[in-house]
């Protein structure tokens, strides 16, 4: 696939209009092009559902992360321009959904992180989906970790210019749509949305980075629940601050 307009994460998009396909030449790096929005959602009888299925045994487990992840999938699937992306100039509609995110061998500062990046079919149920999640993530906290913490752990005991030297192959192989399927998979940084879940630790979603390497074009940052009373004050807040 070297030189051809053939990736093995991506189908070439071949009617766009002009302005549309100058896009990436007018804003050549994703932090051009980046935009930072700030959405808040009612959970009140969405905890209250949780809650519900958490006192059930009989049913897969079940997260307020979870059913966020869930939603994204349900929204990609009906509007599958949200899972294009750029490369080498063109644009590409990814062949699968795939999300990533970082998850802890135990809930502590010191816990060890593991890097998760799936793929997920859009006819999942919320049970099966939410039971993939939990079997897949509950087995790699019993191993030895994904083939991505593996290549990190190598790269990182690596000297500095090999380091830089293996990210300019990466670079030019993804440039010109021949970086391997096996790489692609091993990197957190090919997948439709990367998320990160802050609410766990309490504190309110970052205006976070994305990444330049890779073609994440969505980064998701997910807060802490607040109440009604803390929602109005921030509210005022960010509206008087805007004057």
């Amino acid at each position: 696939m070297l030189f051809t307009k053939k990736r093995p994460d991506g189908t070439y998009i071949k009617n766009l209009h002009f302005f549309t396909r100058l896009m990436p030449y007018l804003m050549p790096k994703r932090s051009d092009a980046c935009i930072f929005f700030e959405q808040e959602f009612d959970v009140t009888k969405t905890l209250a559902y949780v809650q519900k299925r958490k006192a059930d045994s009989a049913v897969p487990k079940i997260s307020m992360f979870y059913i966020l992840l869930y939603a994204a999938l349900r929204i990609i699937a009906q509007r599958p321009k949200l899972n294009r992306f750029v490369s080498g100039y063109r644009f590409y509609q990814r062949n699968n959904i795939s999300f990533n995110f970082v998850a802890k061998r135990d809930l502590s500062d010191e816990g060890e992180e593991i890097n998760v990046t799936m793929s997920f079919s859009p006819l999942l149920s919320l049970e099966g989906f939410c039971a993939k999640i939990h079997n897949y993530v509950s087995s790699l906290k019993k191993g030895s970790g994904t083939s991505t913490e593996k290549l990190n752990s190598f790269l990182s005991h690596l000297p500095r210019f090999c380091i830089r030297f293996f990210f300019w192959v990466i670079r030019f192989l993804d440039y010109n749509n021949g970086i391997p399927r096996a790489v692609i998979d091993s990197l957190p940084f090919y997948t439709t949305v990367f998320f990160t879940n802050v609410g766990s630790v309490g504190i309110d979603a970052p205006f976070h980075h994305n990444f330049e390497i890779g073609n994440c074009g969505i980064f998701c940052a997910i807060g802490k629940k607040s109440t009604g009373n803390t929602l109005s004050a921030r509210t005022e807040q960010s509206r008087r601050g805007t004057r």
